[in-house]
């Protein structure tokens, strides 16, 4: 079954100039880009975004980061999209080689891209940046 998940390049990912290497990644894992815009948060817009980790130590520090410049916000689809797609970035923390967070050398939540950790959050995602 197809499913949509978002996708956020975020302010390092511009900043370092990755962002087409990695859309032609994703594009080559067997994703349709479907919607893609550039984005400001509001600081309003990244709590809710980010609601689910507000108990991290560096929440605030993330939330400066994230409204520090634009960001690129996009919907993918394919076969299991979800799973697939954070497999291919790999995991917030010591990602490794052969992961875009591995390969693009990004850490913590300065990790380059968010991906959507669910079909629920996804739908919910999506309709928040595209209505």
């Amino acid at each position: 079954m197809k499913e949509r998940t978002l996708i956020i390049f975020k302010p390092d990912a511009i900043e370092k100039g990755v962002v087409e290497q990695i859309k032609q990644r994703i594009m080559d894992a067997g994703f349709k880009i479907l919607k893609s815009k550039p984005f400001r948060f509001t600081k309003e817009l990244a709590r809710e975004h980010y609601w689910h980790v507000r108990n991290i130590p560096v929440f605030e520090e993330m939330l400066e980061f994230m409204t520090s410049k634009d960001v690129i916000v996009m919907v993918a689809e394919k076969e299991n999209a979800i799973s697939d797609l954070r497999k291919l970035i790999g995991p917030t923390r010591n990602a490794p080689p052969g992961t875009i967070r591995g390969d693009y050398g990004s850490d913590g939540y300065r990790n380059l891209i968010h991906a959507s950790d669910s079909p629920e959050n996804a739908a919910i995602e999506i309709k928040r940046f595209f209505g």
